[in-house]
């Protein structure tokens, strides 16, 4: 059996306490999210200089990985085709000279000083001659007198102020200072898998004696990761069911079958199964704990809403989180239209509500007198209070943090524990919501609503604002509606992207498309100009709204029927995907172009090929991923979960499932006297904050 978890303390201490680290250098290494020795250790370099041969320039051959030393003879940035900037230098060690080139990443010529001698890892190809691309490098800083004590040599991502050679010596100082660490991974386990103990990975991953070394000790650090989010979900899981019961909403069911019955559509299959399995949470005494991920368009607000009215009739009051307002504006119009024959009184309040209108509000939360209050970040502001809340909606979850969800939930005055619904279209792997959301039951909407075709992707060239009238005029005259999507609002050089704020006065001075109405949307408009230039568009009174990506979540315009969308290629495929779900939502089919510039690169259009042949929003996020990775995928980062630094989601999909059980395991074995506070121990060594998450259920 692996020992008990005992206190890690050195591992939660302070990183500036190393030898060499001090307030500023502590500074320093804060940008690179390094507060803690533990954070230290789990900074996994992003390659290796293999230093233990170094070959002669003379001596290379073809397509072989080798590691060189020589003279920086000459380095530049050269501009290529489509954009590109590659770095190309010339080195020099006494038996020739070689090229080495950086492809797209101008960022290394200011990193590299001609005369200068370095180091060079990387691949050597045939290409006039030969050339090394994308090595990787370091100034010879130890000089000819260390030479021969050349090894494997991490490579680590730096920020201004941090050299390589200073940030092994203090990797090696907390190595050093590191006392015997516990080792929570059952031993046969490990070996079935080829890991090493922890301690050991952690030396390994730094300083590996070969390369390949490096990959378990990687996938060790990855599993410790993993199990400490794993343990801490299932912690906080099992110390919410163990608190004082929720409110049963039993006695709500049937004012709620009354809302069902007064739709005007029949819920999808996968809905009916959603919304039995909310149902049966929301009539227990145990707080329903539920993720709703549904593609763009698939029905997540109605059984929302079905939860409130069942609230509703059991005397409990709902809050819907939504992160902008334009969506929660787009929740209160929905439940405008489907609420009366329920008679579920609701409010929204947002940033935007006047202030007299918001105290009239706020009385009314607090009073009883409102059901269901729909509103974004004012929901979590400290003068509001519930009478009786017993359900908190979220939407779109990854946008708000642990400490905000806490905080809405706690406006249940102590009473209950308020029952979670948590709703988003982001299309999250499997992978990643194992991880992200190990806390909560899943329920998945797989069904478009009957009536809806698939919507139709392809690519156009940006030729300029001709091309973009065309399509956009022809559409119009066959009675459809447009969206055109910028990725930002003002100009920006660095970017060279187009202003939506420009194109739509261009648009709007085009002749043909005069008598079809042009609107804009932005984030910055003031909320009742972003409702009229909406409801014109809705009317059909414009016939083409410009945008920015506030089009991405909350607006929903059954007849849109076209979506164009300018630099495609600044997007994720998830904020596509999801754009792209805004049309094609009645009767008639929808299409989606893509504008696609000369400039853009090889990368840029696989990722867009991609997006064009796959419809499915589960199959596309699996594809980002693996084009990707986790911390793009989003759009943003997880806040309340820790960072990972060693998880590679694509390759590790085994230690994901393995962390579950593993986690299981380790909660049942600490189940004794004492276990709770070693579990917690444990959990805080490996991230700040998770008491706050544990104590969230």
């Amino acid at each position: 059996m692996p020992p008990s978890i005992v206190p890690m303390a050195s591992l939660r201490d302070p990183v500036r306490y190393l030898t060499g680290v001090g307030p500023e250098m502590a500074r320093r290494l804060a940008k690179l999210e390094i507060r803690t020795i533990r954070d230290l250790l789990f900074h996994v370099p992003r390659g290796y200089l293999d230093r233990r041969t170094v070959t002669p320039i003379a001596f290379l051959r073809p397509n072989q990985e080798a590691s060189i030393l020589g003279t920086l003879a000459s380095i530049r940035l050269e501009r290529r085709m489509r954009g590109r900037r590659d770095v190309t230098g010339a080195v020099q060690d006494g038996t020739g000279a070689l090229r080495v080139v950086w492809f797209n990443q101008p960022f290394v010529e200011r990193l590299l000083r001609a005369g200068e001698r370095y180091f060079f890892s990387g691949p050597v190809q045939p290409f006039r001659g030969l050339e090394m691309h994308n090595p990787e490098f370091e100034p010879d800083e130890e000089g000819a007198e260390h030479r021969n004590l050349a090894r494997v040599a991490p490579v680590y991502g730096l920020t201004q102020g941090i050299t390589q050679r200073w940030l092994r010596a203090r990797v090696a100082d907390a190595l050093r200072s590191l006392p015997p660490t516990p080792d929570q991974v059952p031993l046969e386990w490990r070996r079935e898998q080829s890991l090493p103990e922890l301690a050991e990975a952690f030396a390994q991953v730094h300083f590996p004696e070969r390369p390949e070394d490096a990959e378990p000790a990687r996938r060790r650090l990855a599993l410790e990761e993993l199990l400490a989010l794993q343990v801490s979900l299932q912690y906080a899981r099992m110390r919410h069911r163990g608190r004082r019961a929720a409110r049963s909403l039993d006695r709500g069911a049937p004012l709620a079958e009354r809302f069902l019955a007064s739709l005007p559509f029949t819920l999808t299959r996968s809905q009916a199964e959603a919304l039995a399995a909310i149902e049966r949470d929301l009539d227990r005494e145990v707080p329903m704990r539920r993720l709703l991920l549904g593609d763009v368009g698939s029905g997540k607000t109605v059984l929302a809403l079905a939860a409130a009215v069942r609230a509703a009739g059991a005397g409990m009051q709902t809050a819907i989180l939504a992160p902008t307002t334009l969506l929660a504006e787009q929740h209160a119009e929905t439940a405008t239209r489907l609420l009366g024959p329920s008679g579920t009184r609701f409010a929204l309040l947002t940033a935007a509500t006047p202030m007299k209108e918001r105290d009239r509000i706020l009385e009314q939360v607090s009073s009883g007198d409102v059901s269901l209050v729909i509103g974004t970040h004012a929901l979590l502001e400290r003068d509001l209070g519930f009478g009786s809340l017993g359900l908190v909606v979220v939407d779109e979850q990854h946008r708000f943090g642990v400490r905000q969800r806490v905080s809405l939930a706690a406006k249940s005055r102590g009473i209950q524990d308020a029952h979670l619904l948590v709703l988003t279209a982001t299309p999250i792997p499997r992978s990643l919501a194992m991880t992200l959301y190990g806390d909560l039951d899943l329920s998945l909407l797989v069904e478009r609503p009957p009536g809806r075709s698939p919507v139709r992707t392809s690519f156009l060239r940006a030729d300029g604002i001709e091309t973009l009238a065309r399509i956009l005029g022809e559409e119009a005259k066959q009675g459809g509606s447009a969206f055109v999507v910028y990725p930002v609002v003002e100009e920006s050089e660095t970017l060279d992207l187009k202003s939506a704020a420009a194109m739509a006065q261009k648009l709007a001075r085009v002749g043909s498309l005069a008598e079809a109405g042009v609107v804009l949307v932005h984030g910055r408009l003031k909320p009742a100009e972003r409702r009229l230039a909406i409801e014109r568009f809705r009317s059909g009174e414009a016939r083409i709204l410009v945008a920015t990506t506030v089009v991405e979540v909350g607006l929903d315009i059954p007849d849109a029927t076209l979506i164009v969308i300018e630099h495609p290629e600044r997007f994720g495929l998830a904020q596509l995907h999801q754009l792209r779900g805004r049309v094609g939502r009645a009767d008639r089919p929808g299409r989606c172009v893509l504008l696609v510039g000369r400039g853009i690169g090889d990368v840029a259009r696989k990722r867009l090929e991609t997006f064009r042949r796959v419809g499915n929003g589960q199959e596309l996020a699996e594809e980002d991923l693996k084009l990707r990775g986790p911390g793009e995928l989003l759009g943003t980062s997880q806040h309340g979960f820790p960072e990972f630094r060693a998880v590679n989601p694509t390759l590790d999909l085994d230690l994901i499932e393995a962390a579950r059980g593993l986690a299981k395991d380790l909660l049942s074995r600490e189940g004794g006297p004492g276990g709770d506070a070693r579990l917690k121990t444990w959990i805080e060594a490996h991230f700040a904050g998770a008491d706050r998450f544990l104590e969230s259920g």
